[in-house]
């Protein structure tokens, strides 16, 4: 058994040092400063191993109070307690909350200003510290100058214990690698005989092995905590059964009634997305992530933690840290990349020990959306090195267990407790997740789901091809050509091409003897699963209805949300010479030109970018934009006729309509007339050509579309056409060549293709 370290200046230093307290003097101290009647879990086994000169790794679930393992002896005894922390939104929380309980702590990062940096250097270049705790980035740790400040602390007896917080990050197979970490493995050198405690909350036995070498541990003491998270309940709902997973996240949500809630997603403007359809729904809520400034993002992490924001629509990193003991929901709306960011996150749930819940939305296409990220991130990576091909496999083989958690009607608490390689009793969870509370309609949403898999990537191709009809006389029916110009990143899919081959074949092998009635059959299937497919629903009258498309509906939101930042600005700066209503829906057409053609997610990202910019924008930025947007319409749109103006005419309230019909209807005898958007004297702009603009805009309601033909109807139209263009074939045989093959490449390349 190893001897306790001495502190190196504990000679010259009279009472400092290690020593063994009492349990009973420890639990006063607890109780003093934090109010807490007695420690939770392994934390009195990690403090005393700490106070005894020991080194320790402590393994601790989510809300298992790992900071009490070196606030307690920072309290207790003589010396400074170094905490290295990945966040400096974790230190500036802990530091808060620790000095509203009187207890003196600090923190350096570049958000500190200037003087009190040198405030806290003073205070430990002088002969008696005040401090008690200093809490630093492992950036910091890492300079020259930071390491000098620590080895004259260390050297003068001032250096108590060093505690590093989510040790995970030091390890190159942890879920959230840090280089800066890896620098870290030199403190034990240049401090040989002070104790490092090593904490985290997820890692698998290969992790903790790793951090242990990593920080050269000597005999440390290893604590390990169960991963059993008793008061939450899991649950997993699957996308592709539900109507509207937004709606299904709001109704949960008011369900469980004003409660505080994190919803996480993986992208910004699904953040943005999600947040401002909470709003609409009446749900306090607020989107956090990296698009944000940091006043901004203090602002929205303020509001949540007084209780002002009920929840904070954010991307993964929120919430590391963040003393929030009474978050009753945590809800994914994409899926995770491991099952350790997955605990870690959902444990961020429940920490004062009272009921809360886990939801997570399984999405067959985010599933094959992050699998395409993680196997061409990772393909890039293995060709740096050999060593990246074997952290290629392991983050494909960690997003494997996310979705055998989903795609099991096996206990979701099992699953996650022994990923992490502990050993789980049968009856531990009590009907605390929703496999083992209803069993039987977990596994018939969990059919129902392989089903609508089996008909979305195994479908009969829209390209038909059968023996009777001959391929190089026909185009695609059921394959919009415009598509595959218009694709976006996020519609690429790395769909199994042989898949659409073999049910091609299947098709094509139908009997002769069927007769046509039955491909015809077989083609309206396929048409189906076409559309299904492409997230699309088939209506009467063969009108598409696209998920990702604009709606008037939303537009209309997008503009009374822009009408609501145009008034703000105007509180903010004054009384702004411009009309609200008209540079409100200048904004809204503005946004709507540029995402048309992508969809509904960037369109509701740009224009809460717009609202952003026009909450911090000066007087001069949002009378130029103004101004060039209605010079852009004067010039290439109401001046030039161009239809699209027309098309692309902005929302308006019902009043507005009106108005204009009204306005109209008074012009038949005018040529022209203006309507001043900015009442600005300088800046005088107009519209001309407006009465015939709202004649188009009325007219345009009446015209009716063609009809569109059935598909008995369009084969028999295709072959009255290929009938009477036969001898047009023999006349022009070299063009029909061409033709042909064209259409044969058209027919037999892929049905999505990435625009060069």
């Amino acid at each position: 058994m190893k001897r306790s370290l001495p502190i190196k200046g504990a000679s010259r230093a009279s009472g400092l040092g290690h020593g063994k307290k009492a349990p009973q003097e420890l639990e006063n101290v607890l109780k003093q400063h934090f109010g807490y009647s007695g420690f939770r879990g392994k934390q009195l086994e990690a403090i005393e191993a700490v106070l005894s000169g020991r080194d320790c790794f402590c393994l601790m679930p989510t809300g298992g109070g790992k900071s009490m393992c070196y606030q307690i002896p920072a309290l207790v005894n003589s010396g400074i307690v170094l905490v290295i922390s990945p966040l400096i939104a974790l230190m500036e929380n802990q530091v808060a909350s620790l000095k509203s309980k009187g207890i003196p702590a600090e923190f350096l990062s570049s958000t500190q200003t200037s003087y009190n940096k040198q405030k806290i250097h003073e205070d430990l270049d002088s002969g008696n510290p005040v401090l008690k705790l200093l809490y630093v980035t492992p950036e910091l740790v890492a300079t020259p100058g930071f390491k000098a400040k620590l080895t004259k602390l260390y050297n003068r007896g001032l250096l108590g214990l060093v505690a590093i917080d989510e040790a995970h990050c030091i390890s190159t197979w942890g879920h959230d690698f840090r280089p800066s970490y890896r620098k870290l493995s030199s403190l034990r050198n240049h401090f040989p005989d002070i104790p490092i405690l090593a904490l985290t909350a997820t890692a698998v036995p290969k992790v903790q092995k790793d951090v242990i070498s990593s920080l050269c541990l000597r005999n440390p003491v290893i604590l390990r905590a169960s991963f059993n998270r008793p008061n939450i309940f899991y649950e997993v709902r699957y996308k592709d059964l539900l109507d509207d997973v937004y709606s299904d996240i709001s109704n949960l949500l008011k369900s469980s009634g004003n409660v505080c809630s994190i919803v996480y997603c993986l992208e910004r403007a699904a953040c943005d997305d999600l947040s401002m359809h909470l709003s609409q729904q009446g749900i306090s809520s607020s989107a956090y992530h990296a698009g944000l400034n940091s006043k901004a993002r203090s602002s929205v992490l303020d509001d949540w933690l007084s209780s002002r924001t009920q929840v904070v629509v954010a991307t993964v990193a929120f919430g590391m840290g963040i003393d929030r003991q009474d978050v009753r929901i945590v809800c994914h709306y994409n899926l995770p990349k491991s099952m350790e960011a997955f605990y870690q996150e959902s444990g961020r749930a429940g920490r004062d020990q009272q009921p809360s819940r886990s939801v997570l939305y399984y999405g067959l296409d985010d599933r094959k959306k992050m699998e395409f990220i993680l196997r061409n991130t990772n393909n890039k990576k293995s060709q740096l090195s050999s060593s990246s091909a074997e952290l290629s496999e392991k983050g494909l083989a960690d997003f494997s267990q996310i979705i055998d958690y989903c795609e099991s009607s096996t206990c979701r608490r099992k699953r996650i407790i022994e990923s992490f390689g502990e050993k789980v009793q049968p009856t531990l969870c009590q009907l605390s997740c929703d496999a083992c509370k209803h069993p039987n309609l977990v596994s018939s949403r969990l059919e129902e789901l392989r089903r609508v898999a089996t008909c979305r990537y195994n479908k009969i191709s829209p390209v038909f091809k059968s023996s009777l009809v001959n391929p190089s006389h026909m185009d695609t029916e059921f394959w919009n050509r415009e598509d595959d110009e218009n694709i976006s990143v996020e519609d690429i899919s790395d769909s199994d091409d042989g898949k659409e081959v073999a049910s091609n074949a299947a098709i094509s092998k139908l009997p002769s003897k069927a007769g046509l009635d039955a491909k015809f059959k077989a083609l309206e299937r396929a048409e189906n699963a076409y559309y299904q497919a492409k997230g699309q629903t088939k209506q009467q009258g063969g009108k598409l209805v696209d998920k990702k498309s604009i709606s008037q509906t939303l537009r209309d939101a997008s503009w009374k949300r822009l009408l609501n930042g145009l008034g703000q600005a105007k509180l903010r700066l004054g009384n702004l010479p411009f009309d609200e209503e008209p540079s409100a829906a200048h904004l809204e057409v503005e946004c709507f030109k540029k995402y048309e053609k992508v969809g509904k997610t960037f369109y509701n990202s740009q224009i809460a970018a717009t609202v952003r910019w026009l909450s911090s924008s000066s007087f001069d930025q949002i009378r130029d934009r103004l101004h060039a947007l209605t010079g852009e319409i004067t010039d290439h749109g109401a001046a030039a006729g161009s239809p699209s103006i027309v098309l692309e005419s902005p929302p308006a309230s019902p009043d507005a309509v009106c108005k204009i019909a009204g306005e109209a209807s008074s012009n038949e005898t005018k040529d022209t007339r203006h309507t001043p958007l900015m009442n600005n004297t300088d800046e005088f702009v107009t519209t001309e050509h407006s009465g015939e603009f709202a004649k188009t805009a009325i007219s345009s309601e009446n015209i009716e579309l063609p009809k569109i033909p059935s598909f008995r109807e369009f084969m028999n139209q295709k072959g009255r056409d290929r009938a009477t263009s036969s001898s047009k074939v023999e006349s022009h045989p070299s063009a029909f060549r061409r033709k042909t093959s064209t259409e044969k490449q058209g027919t037999t390349g892929p049905s999505k293709r990435m625009k060069s």
